[in-house]
């Protein structure tokens, strides 16, 4: 019996090395698994590998450590014991649908950690190693349904008559003898020599050291010319392919052509190798690196009808549907990856790959379909946004440009407590600065924006390396998002400069000199996108200002950036708001040729028209006041279409008929004086459509409705003085008019005499020229002389020596003392007085119950209002002010 079982241990050691050559073999094809970086010795995954044969289970650790293996195979266990190692945040015990394996249970042992492997065969081969290139403990299983060796070990059986059934002679190894073992053995050192073994191992080695795969390639070639009929050969060709594949996956502009001959060659040489799977992915992942998507996607299809219970037809589908997010159908490869999910819900790459595609409608300024599948995420995986703390940046961004300024906070926080080294993470503590000064919390702004401005940089040298000092310490400097952070507290100074300011905290300067930070950093700006961020900010400082020129001269400079930038689309919003104020300012001056200076600076822009009502019917008016009548009109029409709420109808209305009236368009200004009047009875621009159609009037001739709509007018409404200036205009224009056919009718030769009432008393010697007209009761006294087409009304009394001079007008109840002088063409209103020696200039107006007792230059209006004289002086001056 004893001799028996040494003859089966002496045969399952001359079996070993077989095995040992199978699962060297096969170790070639594990795949590379990322790790994780913890601070301290843990197990962070246990996952299954890619193996054609062998189920490989995958132990991903965070740093390399001894383990020891105990196998159980009577009770199906396999451990594996870890010294001084933790568990990972995320490991849990689990089951598997494996042909091999049926779950594993981890267990923490005080210092160390226990991982038992619970297997679904007795019978069950397995190999252990490490991989070289990453801390990650290998394990292939596979199971076997028969076993290796059948014997019996024990008591005796007995026979149903109630014997002993004897013994066998010898243990019996099923299928070979001892003598077929011992033929086997010396014909496999035979096959080893011709099969080219020892040279197989060699390119093996090579391939196994994971850098030295173009010098593995170069064996396995010169294996294949060397042993063309191996039976090593079909391995040779393809892990060829392989370590071509993978020393050109490294380069920096990968060109697979040598990897992409190689794998052909050995498909097309042995089409039915366990390999040829695996190749087929292979060939198909890289159609798809190189954009070959046509042929990729055929692969991937022909790799999962062809076999489909392939180990490889997860990463098939996976890869389907990435292509599908490269070619930008993301709807498609979003349901793609929910499919993937939906059959295997702990799929890594699908997960991988719907965050994936809410980063694509991110980057394509789709917020609203990104935040859904970002918040979607976040909640069926909550502690990817630990692991990918850059998710929480993105979410934010989309949070802050929907104005939801508390969420973007809460995952900008997120951020730079998760990863502060983040290359957003400067970026971040800005955004939240930016969050409270949109809402007005100045304070906390200016306290982020502070902390943002003491942040430096590392200098990066000409080559862009960091740069060192003499002692070899980093050089650091201020970065774009510092000087982002200065600029945002030199806004703050402009816009709120009272704040209570720490001195001792903070850095005032800023704060407290904005224009000169500006300054600074417009001349030190680390990109374009601060230099432009500095000019708008100086642009709006000066806007605040009410400094409108300097703000759109500052704004202009931002246009050359084109319409898609950010800063152009400001620069177009703050030109529009400077242009309105500016404008608005010129007509509150009465400045109309720098209204329209500005607009025309404006228009030769690149940025279209102004779609401001009120500015557009400012540059009409200013335009109207110069006599470019054809061009106000356009504006008006513009202001027509703009004026939904026609707010400004009345004010388009007037102003047409004011152009109407400088045209001589005097019916149409008529109408649109009574239409306006009748229309708007509650404007405030009542009394100017009022002296529209007395103007107009007059126009026509018709003096007297022109006075009557005066005296209303002198009735209903303040500003009497201006008022009473043009009835005395309407006056001088009757005189003016009754002169003009005076002269009209001399120059054709006629004579005119003059008429005085029966009922006027004329006193002594006096002189009275030419087409005068003397009305009843009026008493002119000796010495006293009358001009030529002088009109004067009954009941007045011209004292001695007075001088009333050529086309003067004289209404009734009124006194002019002795010695005084009336001026041509001037006008005395009802129940006026002149006192003795009084000298009333050219062109005067004297009001209605005025009295002078004073002398008045040429071109003077005196009226009287609540015996109060006002004295308007500069006539001319006055009609230009009036209309």
């Amino acid at each position: 019996m004893a001799i028996h079982l040494k003859f089966i241990r002496f045969l399952l050691l001359l079996l070993l090395p077989l095995f040992v050559m199978q699962g060297a073999s096969n170790f070639a094809w594990a795949q590379e698994v990322a790790s994780e970086s913890v601070r301290r010795p843990q197990v962070s995954s246990i996952r299954i590998g890619p193996h054609p044969v062998y189920t490989r289970i995958l132990v991903n650790l965070t740093e390399s450590v001894s383990y020891q293996v105990k196998a159980d195979f009577v009770n199906k266990r396999i451990t594996l014991i870890l010294p001084y190692t933790a568990r990972g945040p995320r490991l849990r015990s689990r089951s598997f649908n494996d042909k091999n394996l049926e779950r594993y249970l981890v267990t923490p042992l005080r210092e160390d950690l226990e991982v038992t492997f619970v297997l679904k065969n007795q019978n069950t081969r397995f190999f252990h190693s490490t991989n070289p290139q990453k801390p990650q403990i290998i394990l292939d299983i596979k199971g076997e349904s028969r076993p290796i060796l059948r014997t019996r070990i024990g008591k005796l059986q007995r026979k149903p008559g109630g014997e002993q059934a004897p013994l066998p002679e010898k243990a019996r190894l099923i299928g070979y003898s001892p003598k077929k073992i011992r033929e086997i053995i010396s014909k496999s050192e035979e096959e080893k020599v011709k099969n080219g073994w020892e040279d197989y191992l060699k390119a093996l080695k090579e391939f196994q050291d994971g850098k030295k795969y173009p010098s593995a390639s170069k064996l396995f070639r010169e294996f294949h010319k060397k042993y063309h009929e191996s039976k090593y050969l079909d391995h040779a060709l393809y892990l060829k392919a392989e370590a071509d594949y993978r020393s050109t996956f490294k380069e920096l502009n990968p060109i697979f052509d040598q990897a992409l001959a190689s794998y052909k060659l050995a498909m097309r040489e042995f089409p039915k190798s366990k390999f040829y799977d695996h190749a087929l992915l292979k060939v198909a992942s890289i159609f798809d690196e190189i954009g070959y998507s046509l042929e990729a996607r055929a692969l991937y299809n022909q790799g999962l009808k062809s076999k489909p219970k392939s180990l490889y037809n997860e990463v098939r589908k996976n890869n389907l549907a990435a292509m599908l997010m490269k070619e930008g159908r993301l709807e498609k490869a979003f349901d793609a990856f929910q499919a993937r999910l939906r059959k295997s819900p702990n799929n890594i790459e699908a997960k991988a790959g719907i965050f994936e595609i809410a980063n694509k409608f991110f980057e394509k300024k789709d917020f609203p379909r990104a935040l859904k599948i970002f918040e979607a995420g976040a909640r069926r995986w909550p502690g990817e946004l630990n692991e990918k703390p850059e998710i929480n940046f993105s979410m934010a961004e989309i949070y802050f440009s929907n104005k939801q300024y508390a969420r973007a906070r809460k995952h900008y926080f997120k951020l730079l407590n998760l990863d502060p080294a983040s290359k957003n993470g400067h970026k971040a503590l800005n955004r939240i600065g930016d969050s409270y000064m949109v809402e007005g919390k100045y304070q906390h702004a200016l306290s982020v924006f502070d902390e943002s401005g003491k942040k430096k940089g590392i200098k990066l040298d000409d080559e862009g390396k960091p740069a060192r000092d003499k002692e070899g310490s980093l050089i650091r400097e201020d970065s774009a998002e510092t000087q982002y952070g200065k600029i945002r507290m030199a806004d703050i100074g402009v816009r709120s400069p009272r704040l209570k300011i720490r001195d001792i905290v903070f850095d005032v300067e800023h704060y407290y000199k904005p224009f000169k930070t500006f300054d600074k950093i417009f001349v030190e700006a680390r990109n374009v996108d601060i230099l432009a961020e500095v000019t708008l900010s100086r642009g709006i400082a000066y806007l605040l200002e009410q400094n409108y020129l300097k703000a759109i001269d500052e704004f202009k400079k931002l246009l050359p950036l084109g319409p898609e930038s950010q800063f152009f689309q400001e620069a177009d919003r703050y030109i529009r708001q400077a242009l309105i104020a500016l404008v608005d300012k010129y007509a509150k001056q009465g400045g109309n040729l720098p209204i329209l200076y500005a607009y025309s600076d404006f228009i030769s822009l690149p940025i279209g028209d102004i779609n401001n009502a009120q500015t557009l019917l400012q540059v009409g008016e200013a335009y109207q006041s110069i006599g470019m009548f054809v061009e106000a009109v356009k504006f008006y029409e513009k202001v027509k279409v703009l004026d939904s709420h026609k707010t400004y109808r009345d004010r388009v209305f007037l102003n047409l008929g004011h152009i109407h009236l400088e045209n001589k368009g005097y019916d149409e200004a008529v109408l649109v004086g009574r239409n306006f009047i009748r229309n708007y009875p509650r404007s405030k621009r009542i009394p100017d459509a009022m002296k529209l159609l007395a103007n107009a009037l007059k126009g026509e001739g018709d003096f007297s409705g022109a006075l009557k709509t005066y005296e209303d007018l002198l009735a209903r409404f303040e500003g009497k003085a201006e008022i009473h200036f043009l009835i005395a205009e309407t006056y001088t224009d009757m005189n003016q008019l009754r002169y003009n056919k005076y002269i009209e009718a001399k120059k054709k030769g006629y004579h005119f005499a003059s008429y005085v009432s029966s009922k006027a008393s004329i006193i002594g010697e006096q002189k009275i020229k030419e087409n005068c007209m003397i009305l009843e009761n009026t008493t002119i006294q000796t010495t006293a002389s009358i001009g030529n087409n002088v009109f004067i009304w009954s009941n007045n009394l011209i004292g001695h020596h007075v001088k009333v001079k050529d086309n003067t007008y004289i209404a009734g109840n009124c006194v002019i003392a002795g010695s005084s002088i009336l001026g041509n063409f001037s006008f005395m209103g009802i129940n006026s007085t002149i006192s003795h020696g009084v000298k009333i200039g050219k062109n005067c107006f004297i009001g209605a119950n005025t009295f002078i007792n004073k002398s008045i230059s040429a071109n003077s209006v005196s009226v009287s209002e609540n015996s109060k004289i006002f004295k308007l002086k500069n006539l001319n001056l006055l009609k230009k002010l009036v209309k």
